[in-house]
């Protein structure tokens, strides 16, 4: 079982009440896409993906947001993973340690339903959606996952220091 004492890592949810940690399944996002040639222009066309929503549940309160969009990740099922590093033992221990800075790891669902494979969060792949919009994919939707806490703020936390690294002009050299 993947949770401590305690600590389940998702209930389910239904209705379009939106919060940060909310998983959306086969939802549909913009993808740009360029023009084969340089003369065309670019377009856009609407794809099915599993995304995490990251925006802060306290600026989706019906009646009272603070936002007009809301910021989701694109989320893979680890059988889905092409990036030869990750499909290895070492590159999923890599991730489960926090130590590739774009990739964040979710534990597997074994709820009653909605039992699901370990989910690869990218941070590389952002989207965003008007919330109304959003609010109507999720109430349509059956019953779906939500992230709880601290699973939840430890999802974000890993976002932020993702999005936080600076990189140094000049750093201080190795100690041998």
């Amino acid at each position: 079982m993947n949770e401590a004492a305690g600590y389940p890592w998702y209930a389910a949810v239904r209705g379009d009440e939106l919060l940060q940690g909310d998983i959306l399944e086969d939802c549909p996002v913009l993808l740009p896409v360029l023009p084969a040639d340089t003369a065309g222009s670019p377009g856009v066309e609407w794809v099915q993906r599993d995304v995490v929503v990251l925006s802060q549940s306290c600026d989706m309160v019906a009646g009272r947001e603070k936002v007009v969009e809301v910021l989701l990740c694109a989320t893979y099922k680890r059988s889905e993973i092409e990036d030869q590093f990750l499909k290895t033992s070492r590159g999923m221990e890599e991730a489960r340690r926090g130590n590739l800075p774009g990739i964040h790891l979710l534990a597997k669902s074994e709820l009653p339903g909605l039992e699901r494979e370990l989910r690869v969060v990218s941070f590389r792949r952002l989207f965003s959606l008007p919330i109304a919009l959003l609010r109507k994919q999720a109430a349509g939707m059956g019953p779906r996952l939500r992230l709880l806490p601290p699973y939840r703020e430890h999802l974000a936390q890993s976002f932020a220091r993702y999005f936080m690294r600076v990189g140094l002009p000049a750093d201080i050299p190795p100690f041998k």
